[in-house]
């Protein structure tokens, strides 16, 4: 069921929620070429020979040609606003160029270059003559802003070289460690590392950007292959897109680092349940139940799925049940116990869950259609048990069981001519209807 991909367990690498920020691109191509950020006009008055956005970038590549090591800083006012000359305080300003003093004189000290990125960031590049490492110089920055202001700075540093990143890139990374930074609270300072690379393919995979995402872990996995995380998360996105064998190989190099790991047993499972391989799937998904602390919605729900294709509805229901409990909400669970209940021809059960997976979204075509059927059985008035049937066609029209039931409603009513095109249509896709199919035939020959 296509759905399930999307219930690959995917651990962000802190609990907080995604930042927003692009980080798949070229960071000079995103800049604007011209800003107008709070105080530019009095920036320019204090330091006339100062770069902005892919000027500052592009003119700092260019000296930095020749330099076998560098690095580089992105740097944030955590308390500065994005506003323009116009509308900016004179506090705002002011705090601005405090920031804006402090890296120029320690620029000078230590022979680095700077300039301006956007709104309340900016970046700077520094050489490693005096082997000052950038932490220490990053620290120096906040201490000597302490100690004339109260406002307070995050950092985020990337060092060349790091695996084959190129020099105009060491800005990008040190932007994503500034991401980084950024759930450690303000003034934080955080050097480019996996866990940097993490959160910036965690934020591509929340936006939809899958292949962007899978390229992040992978880089990531090259700076720390023993990341349990990093590798789930590969996995995860190896899993939306289809790609099983990349997804298993990916979660078994997770388990080898942590076996206790719930979160990776459980995708496992899954894989092996999106292959049809519910055996399989049981081993994982029972092993990943037991190891776990507390009850978790979806390995209940997968183990009750596995347990109801292995054809064991009693055991099934147990833990349908369950992941009902933990979460009655799920459309998903819902129609997979009354489908359970159904098997189990426990029909009161089974139509109270259909009807509750309707009320959680009234287009499922499965419920719908297996409500129509269930309400035939229970004798309910034939129009109503017809008018489920002929919502759930509509939806999925090119479902061969949902126009085989209501060929058979349509049977039931003499509709003869309806209830043919439905069979012919259900055959055509795939569903053995060719006995009524004859049957209504007959009739129709017989009627003359």
């Amino acid at each position: 069921m296509t759905h399930q991909k999307t219930d690959l367990f995917h651990r962000r690498a802190c609990g907080k929620e995604f930042l927003l920020y692009k980080t798949d691109a070229d960071l000079s191509k995103d800049l604007p070429q011209a800003l107008s950020p709070a105080g530019s006009d009095r920036l320019y008055e204090v330091f006339p020979d100062i770069l902005i956005g892919k000027d500052f970038i592009e003119n700092a590549v260019i000296r930095l040609k020749s330099s076998a090591r560098f690095d580089a800083m992105v740097i944030k006012i955590d308390k500065i606003t994005d506003k323009t000359d116009e509308t900016a305080t004179d506090r705002e300003i002011e705090r601005f160029l405090d920031v804006a003093k402090i890296i120029d004189t320690l620029c000078r000290e230590e022979d680095g270059i700077w300039g301006r990125l956007e709104p309340g960031k900016f970046g700077c590049f520094f050489i490693p003559k005096s082997q000052t490492a950038p932490i220490k110089l990053s620290e120096k920055i906040q201490t000597d802003l302490a100690a004339s202001t109260n406002e307070t700075v995050s950092i985020g540093i990337a060092s060349y070289p790091t695996l084959d990143f190129k020099k105009e890139k060491m800005l990008i990374n040190a932007a994503k460690a500034l991401d980084h930074a950024a759930f450690f609270g303000p003034g934080s300072i955080v050097a480019f590392d996996a866990v940097s690379l993490n959160i910036s393919g965690d934020n591509l995979y929340q936006h939809g950007d899958i292949d962007g995402a899978i390229r992040e872990y992978k880089t990531a996995t090259l700076l720390d292959p023993s990341n349990m995380n990093i590798r789930n998360s590969l996995g995860v996105c190896y899993g939306i897109i289809g790609n099983y064998g990349k997804a298993l190989k990916e979660f078994k190099e997770a388990l080898k680092i942590d076996p206790d790991e719930v979160m990776v047993l459980y995708n496992i499972g899954l894989v092996h349940m999106l292959t049809a391989k519910p055996k399989k799937a049981l081993e994982f998904l029972l092993e990943a139940n037991r190891k776990k602390e507390e009850d978790i919605f979806e390995i209940a729900f997968q183990i009750g799925r596995a347990y109801l294709n292995q054809g064991k509805p009693e055991t099934a229901k147990e833990f349908l049940e369950k992941a009902v409990t933990l979460n009655g909400e799920s459309g998903h669970a819902l129609r997979s116990l009354g489908e359970c209940c159904t098997v189990l021809n426990m029909t009161d059960e089974a139509v109270s869950a259909y009807k509750k997976a309707i009320r959680q979204n009234p287009n499922d075509a499965e419920s719908l259609s297996a409500l129509g059927y269930l309400f035939d059985l229970l004798g309910e008035n034939p129009e109503i048990t017809t008018i489920f049937c002929e919502q759930s066609v509509d939806i999925s029209p090119d479902n061969g069981l949902f126009r085989h039931r209501l060929g058979s409603l349509y049977l039931k009513r003499n509709q003869l001519e309806d209830a043919l095109v439905q069979f012919e249509k259900a055959q055509n896709l795939g569903y053995d209807s060719k006995n009524p199919i004859k049957k209504i035939k007959q009739l129709m020959k017989e009627a003359g």
